[in-house]
């Protein structure tokens, strides 16, 4: 799937894997803890460059249904575009269903 963010670049968005749902909760957890090694995560195990490593992990919601970016807090799908301030969030939900 090719994602896009209007505040940052790539301007032509990038290609994001299809994380399964384990995987996006061990990416959320890693993520809070230490973003850099998350990034390091992603390109040791799944093969990313460092740009689209990075990009996937500065979009990655730590609070699920809130805003990176601004805190907005009404978000409900998986991949969206904030609609207060434009940027792109990885709203991804837990592996057992919980919100983050």
């Amino acid at each position: 799937m090719i994602v896009k963010c209007k505040n940052c670049l790539p301007k032509e968005g990038i290609d994001i894997p299809d994380f399964a749902i384990s995987e996006k909760s061990k990416l959320i957890e890693f993520t809070i803890q230490s973003p850099l090694h998350t990034t390091n995560y992603l390109i040791d195990n799944l093969k990313l460059s460092h740009k689209d490593a990075k990009y996937i992990v500065t979009h990655i919601n730590k609070i699920y249904g809130q805003c990176n970016r601004c805190k907005f807090d009404q978000l409900d799908e998986e991949y969206i575009s904030c609609p207060k301030c434009g940027a792109l969030n990885f709203n991804w939900k837990t592996d057992n269903g919980e919100e983050i």
